[in-house]
């Protein structure tokens, strides 16, 4: 079952999202191997700077998956905000980790596109329930919103074997960008 992410949901979700980005390159090269806890703290610090919507995948009561998408600009995160949440960063995760994540962030959005967009991301599966379709079924929810708003897509995987699921639902790389090493695939749909 799909349903919009509840207050009492945020732990499970920066938990499931830890599980689902552990190995991801960019998540090694911001929090380095294995390390579950930093990215916990980073999702639970992001979390609540993400607008628009928030939906999960549910398995009886455990969630299995999540999806969030906003409407630029909204995809930028307001400078005061960035303040705030970097004494949590650094409390979560450490200096060094907390100024790569700074990095990371600062050339996503250099590269985030000016015009109108439903901006993707994160959207993660729980590792034990990849291949089962979730991802398909959060991808369409997402698509039809983009659809039903006019907008194109857009979004930044740092797993090159995700580009072919994106380009099935009608993404196309625009650009690859390094970021702190790791080659970044910019779509557009």
């Amino acid at each position: 079952m799909i349903a919009s992410l509840e207050p009492q949901w945020h732990g499970d979700a920066a938990q499931l999202l830890a599980r689902a980005f552990v190995t991801n390159p960019l998540n090694v090269a911001a929090f380095g191997r294995d390390q579950l806890a930093r990215n916990e703290a980073f999702f639970r610090a992001g979390l609540p700077v993400m607008y628009g919507p928030k939906l999960v995948a549910l398995d009886g009561p455990r969630l299995v998956g999540f999806i969030h998408w906003v409407e630029a600009p909204g995809c930028r995160v307001p400078a005061g905000a960035k303040v705030r949440m970097l004494p949590g960063m650094v409390r979560g995760f450490g200096l060094r980790s907390a100024l790569r994540v700074g990095r990371w962030m600062s050339t996503w959005e250099k590269h985030d596109p000016h015009d109108d967009h439903l901006h993707l991301g994160p959207i993660g599966v729980d590792p034990a329930m990849q291949g089962k379709g979730l991802g398909r079924q959060l991808m369409a929810r997402y698509c039809e919103a983009a659809d039903a708003a006019g907008l194109p897509g857009y979004l930044e995987t740092d797993r090159p074997e995700n580009v072919p699921f994106y380009a099935g639902f009608g993404f196309r790389t625009v650009a690859e960008v390094p970021v702190l090493g790791v080659t970044n695939y910019l779509m557009r749909r």
